[in-house]
């Protein structure tokens, strides 16, 4: 269980990074728009902020569910859905329904960044995910420390049996 803490809070420090980089960003676009080179790369601190809180999740999948995800069409959304209900006698859920619904939207961006042209990126469409993100984080970073408080008293209760 300690372990997986340690994974957790060394992909948490990358987020936060990719976080800080965003913020930057944000103040940056606010007088003016991007242009099609700068939104393929808000587009891809979008896509690694996605791509870091699902590495989060299939560490705890793997981890604590015991099952590994596959590259089945759909994995991606089964993940995040499983993420945000209990599994009775192994976990509490890791996220809110709430937090599900919003990384939903990340998620479906990200599948659009790794699927489409760079070209194609739209700034009316990222804005809202860039200027959401760090509010975004802020939720995720306490629900995911409270299921670290739920891994740490796990650790604490098999070290004790």
């Amino acid at each position: 269980m300690l372990s997986l803490l340690g994974e957790i809070e060394s992909l948490l420090r990358s987020l936060e990074t990719v976080v800080d980089e965003a913020r930057e960003k944000v103040v940056y676009y606010t007088s003016q728009e991007p242009d099609r080179f700068a939104l393929r790369g808000l587009g891809s601190l979008l896509h690694d902020f996605y791509t870091i809180v699902e590495d989060i999740f299939e560490l705890i999948s793997r981890d604590i569910d015991g099952t590994r995800e596959t590259e089945d069409p759909g994995w991606h959304k089964r993940l995040l859905f499983r993420m945000s209900i209990a599994i009775p006698e192994v976990r509490p859920a890791v996220i809110s329904e709430e937090l599900k619904r919003t990384l939903e939207v990340y998620l479906r961006f990200r599948h659009v960044f790794r699927n489409v042209y760079g070209y194609l990126l739209e700034w009316e469409r990222m804005r809202p995910l860039l200027e959401d993100l760090e509010g975004t984080y802020r939720a995720f970073r306490e629900e995911i420390g409270n299921f670290g408080e739920f891994l740490r008293e796990l650790a604490q209760r098999l070290e004790e049996a």
